[in-house]
């Protein structure tokens, strides 16, 4: 249904107009329901309701796919709740940013330009912006450089110009590959310079990865992890126990990056903009890999900012002096206010004093 919309139905005519403000992300759209969107991160409901028949068949399970609405993209997912449906409709940039313009680490970039082979890995929450910033990325080297870059995405957002001097085969997951591992796996023949995972979902295709990262390719992949340490470990996790020693070593001779992103607001300028958290590729970080001691990553991230890493608190002091301002709710790390966490800290410290005093008797 949702994929059949035009401009010129009533909801694609919605969609169309609301769009036009340049910080809704999202739109849900149910049956019978108030049009709602994300606007800046938060939900909001419109007057406009979309009326179907009652008797309009029910598709079960979900389906994901894009749709082009007045020369816009946006990632759909079909979803059934409740006995009925809902769609989701994630708003693609116009066009892809410039690295500049979405506040891109210039370390991050430089070492993405200068990759010859090498895993890159982009993480955090789903609507961090991950897709924009790899867009930007693959964007930004296919202008400088003459290569074969194969994408595998589910579905495709960004579609890349065709007048640059680098040939882009986008590959769409469920369209252009069914199996996605063994596409990802037959991509290693298919003379590729860059390729892009659109996400690591399992240890099959972490491994595989790691392979094409070895064998002379750089290899972008996402994963839904908030931090650098997290990331190292939860890509580990993946692979099977009787092989990750060796891939742990793998690993660390392999990887070049590991850049975290969160968006925060701007009330005053009504926008919201990225922040990072980057781990760059030198002796001391694949000995921390190496040995597993992965605790140790958040100090290399506080000490290596000569070399262009940087943890989010150095990110959040770098993008107020480009001047930007965080509001004080977007810092917050719970939806509780501060006197709430400070007694519930003070009630948690009493509580261990007597377990304490108990566990000495």
């Amino acid at each position: 249904m949702v994929r059949e919309i035009t401009e010129q139905d009533p909801l694609g005519y919605r969609i169309a107009q609301l769009s036009q403000n340049g910080s809704i992300s999202d739109f849900y759209v149910t049956p019978n329901f108030p049009l709602s969107f994300k606007l800046n991160g938060k939900l909001y409901y419109d007057e406009f309701l979309w009326q179907v028949h009652p008797d309009t068949p029910l598709e079960n399970g979900q389906e994901d796919y894009a749709i082009v609405l007045n020369q816009r993209r946006y990632r759909v997912s079909r979803m059934t709740t409740q006995g009925r449906q809902r769609w989701v409709l994630r708003l693609l940039p116009a066009g892809i940013p410039d690295p500049e313009d979405i506040g891109l680490p210039r370390a991050a970039l430089k070492a993405y330009l200068e990759a010859k082979n090498g895993l890159f890995l982009v993480c955090g929450a789903t609507g961090s912006g991950k897709s924009t910033t790899i867009a930007s990325m693959v964007k930004h080297r296919s202008e400088r450089r003459q290569e074969h870059v194969i994408t595998f995405e589910d579905p495709i957002e960004y579609v890349y110009p065709e007048d640059t001097p680098s040939l882009v085969s986008q590959r769409e997951i469920g369209t252009d590959a069914m199996d996605f591992a063994a596409s990802l796996k037959g991509s290693l023949r298919q003379a590729p310079d860059v390729i892009i995972v659109g996400e690591i979902r399992d240890g099959e295709t972490a491994e595989i990865a790691l392979q094409a990262s070895e064998t002379g390719h750089v290899v972008i992949a996402t994963l839904h992890t908030s931090s650098a340490a997290q990331t190292v470990q939860r890509f580990l996790k993946l692979i099977p126990s009787e092989r990750v020693e060796a891939a742990q070593s793998t690993f660390a001779d392999t990887l070049r990056m590991i850049m975290c992103q969160r968006l925060m607001l701007d009330e005053q300028k009504g926008r919201r903009f990225g922040i990072h958290e980057v781990l760059l590729q030198y002796d001391s970080v694949a000995n921390i890999i190496r040995r597993g001691e992965f605790k140790k990553i958040d100090q290399e991230l506080e000490t290596g900012w000569k070399k262009g890493m940087c943890n989010f608190d150095r990110s959040i002091q770098n993008r107020v002096e480009e001047g930007w301002c965080p509001s004080l709710s977007a810092t917050r790390t719970s939806g509780f206010g501060e006197q709430e966490v400070e007694e519930f800290l003070a009630k948690e410290e009493e509580n261990h004093a007597a377990q304490l005093a108990v566990a000495s008797q």
